[in-house]
């Protein structure tokens, strides 16, 4: 018996639906016109869609040119070059650091460099979608798809790839950019929000047009199916959108965040794909967007099962300040600044389903007999970390199961061995971001002995040096003149504990490294802010304060054991305008470059960028020569 297939059944085994048109409804005119570039919709998706795509990767393909040229041509040396590309670096940089602060709103920006690329954006998108006529047809002659509706959903639609290709913590574009997943989160939600209002636009102008020709019920009943898939996906696109938004997502709990994100996702991209209904090339984008993204997911699960496996433990305690800690051993490497992802099992559903971001505050062992350790220090607040916390108190030294997934981000190792003179400042929990920044600093000297001996038999590169379990004839490191000279660390904190709990480890490190505690090229400032002030004056009430500046107080006060580490002991906020000013003064009146590295709440990275960024404004115009002046911030949350 011959079956005969439904051709709506099609769309199950076709890629693209048919491109054949005809004008037998049309005269020569209306033909004519219907089939201009901008009106067409049998080619909208190459006319609106393939543009937007390529917007993206041009945009993309700077920063990757960007990219080999400062770290694989110019990166191996210290180049600075003629004075008029100082001052294009300068400017450059400046653009890269400077933001704004709208204290009415409470509101920082992004830097300059980043809101002109959202501003770039955001021109190409009106231009591609509001500047084409018309917005709607005339005639009904010409179909029931407003143009505007048309444009704006294949749009939409180029957006998704790109959207999931900054979503993964494994992704293509830190491969090909180095820029690391957490500074790609604010193009991340910036591509989404133009996703959304793309997908707006898009649905409106079928209702416009429907409510105009009086058949809004009836069309929408014959058109159940695909208008109630649109309806589902725009929802769920909403929810996606908006409960992403950082205050929403603090008001209601990381774990909640993140596990309704991920169930979101899956059904908006269920209902998408639906209603696309492989309209020309619809599905195209769904396969981009899985070729982008599930190498890159799967990535990070072979990842946690090949490097860390499933049966990885953590030892958890409190710390004398009442920090977190967290001891997991490992067998890789990273540097300074990065971050792990955790994912606990003991601790509920929520915490199963959901992983947390931490930065790793100790370094990787360069003594082949001892291995590495994992650190983190976390101070407790609520939801998951407050778990933990009170589990470590309840079981001191308790050995829990996790999975690691990292790890991810960190400091530009090059900037780092290339800056002559460092400043490292930080706030609050920032403080155990500091150690491994302070060690990698301390380990110069013997890492360049270690090179001199070795130097006959060896060419390894400078930078697996105190980052990868080393065997002795593969620890090398660069010349004098490629290393920074001296360190000044600023830390600002409120809680008395951890300024003794941080100067302890600070000296355990130098001792460890040097003779005694004491190092000329280290110095330590500990600036005490709110209650600590009191509490320390409690606890030594025999202490003058005395006037240095107009910003701040010495402290001249009994010092704990670690104080040959502690150079200055401050009350009060550090004013961070000048004393990045004075340093890169300082590296300027000797030709030498300044990196400064901060971590700390947003009202410090703000006074740090644009004190920075000013800096190097003055250089490219002429205002101050010599070195010039690199920032790294960590950003105390971005997840």
């Amino acid at each position: 018996m011959d079956m005969v297939m439904d051709p709506a059944w099609l769309g199950m085994v076709q890629l693209h639906s048919s491109r054949e048109f005809s004008c037998e409804e049309m005269t020569p005119e209306q033909c004519e016109y219907y089939q201009q570039r901008w009106h067409f919709w049998y080619i909208a998706d190459y006319v609106f869609a393939l543009p937007t795509v390529a917007f993206f990767m041009c945009t993309i393909g700077v920063f990757i040119l960007s990219h080999i040229l400062l770290s694989h041509v110019l990166g191996y040396r210290r180049f600075r070059g003629p004075v008029v590309w100082q001052k294009l670096m300068a400017f450059f940089r400046y653009l890269s650091y400077r933001g704004y602060y709208v204290k009415a709103l409470n509101w920082s920006s992004a830097p300059i460099g980043v809101l002109l690329l959202g501003l770039a954006g955001t021109v190409f998108f009106f231009c591609m979608d509001l500047v084409p006529q018309p917005y709607y047809w005339s005639d009904s002659i010409y179909g029931g798809s407003p143009p505007l509706a048309t444009r704006s959903g294949w749009m939409s639609l180029a957006c998704m790839p790109f959207l999931f290709a900054t979503a993964s913590k494994t992704n293509w574009i830190t491969l090909l950019t180095g820029i690391s997943h957490e500074k790609l989160q604010v193009f991340h939600r910036w591509i989404a929000y133009a996703f959304f209002v793309l997908a707006l636009i898009h649905t409106f102008p079928f209702i416009v047009y429907h409510v105009h020709l009086g058949d809004m019920e009836s069309h929408f009943s014959s058109s159940l199916l695909f208008y109630w898939t649109g309806i589902v996906a725009l929802i769920f696109q909403a929810w996606l959108t908006f409960m992403s938004h950082s205050t929403i997502r603090s008001l209601l709990g990381y774990e909640f965040f993140k596990a309704t994100h991920f169930f979101a996702v899956v059904i908006f991209m269920v209902t998408f794909f639906w209603h696309c209904d492989y309209t020309l090339t619809s599905w195209d984008y769904f396969i981009a967007t899985a070729a982008v993204y599930v190498p890159c997911y799967a990535y990070s699960w072979l990842r946690i099962i090949f490097e860390y496996g499933l049966a990885q433990r953590a030892q958890i305690s409190v710390e004398a300040n009442g920090f977190t800690r967290i001891t997991i051993p490992s067998n890789s490497s990273w540097k300074p600044g990065q971050h792990c992802f955790l994912r606990f099992s003991s601790f509920g559903l929520m915490p199963m389903l959901s992983s947390h971001p931490f930065t790793i505050c100790s370094s990787p062992s360069i003594d082949p007999g001892v291995p590495s350790q994992l650190v983190f220090y976390i101070r407790h607040q609520r939801g998951f970390t407050a778990k933990l916390y009170q589990h470590a108190l309840e079981h001191p030294d308790v050995s829990i199961p996790v999975q690691v997934d990292g790890p991810y981000g960190g400091i530009n190792l090059q900037r780092f061995r290339d800056s002559d003179k460092l400043l490292v400042i930080a706030g609050g929990s920032g403080a155990g971001w500091i150690l491994p920044l302070v060690e990698r600093f301390l380990r110069r000297d013997m890492l360049r002995k270690s090179s001199e001996k070795n130097s006959a038999s060896t060419n390894t590169d400078v930078e697996a040096a105190g980052l990868e379990k080393p065997n002795p004839s593969n620890i090398n490191t660069a010349s004098p003149r490629n290393n920074p000279s001296s360190l000044r660390v600023i830390l600002a904190t409120r809680d008395a504990d951890s300024r003794t709990w941080f100067l302890d480890t600070v000296a355990a490190l130098v001792l460890n490294y040097r003779p005694s505690p004491s190092a000329e090229d280290v110095h330590i400032q500990v600036h005490l802010t709110g209650h600590a002030v009191e509490d320390v004056k409690a606890a030594h009430p025999n202490h003058d304060s005395q006037a240095r500046n107009s910003s701040s107080d010495e402290i001249e006060s009994s010092r704990p054991k670690a104080a040959d580490v502690l150079d200055r002991e401050v009350e009060g906020r550090p004013y961070l305008p000048a004393v990045i000013a004075e340093e890169a003064a300082s590296a300027a009146d000797v030709g030498a470059d300044l990196g400064v590295f901060v971590c700390g709440p947003e009202e410090m990275q703000r006074d740090v960028r644009n004190a920075v960024a000013g800096e190097n404004l003055k250089i490219a115009t002429g205002g101050r020569k010599g070195g010039g002046v690199y920032l790294h911030c960590e950003h105390f949350s971005w997840a």
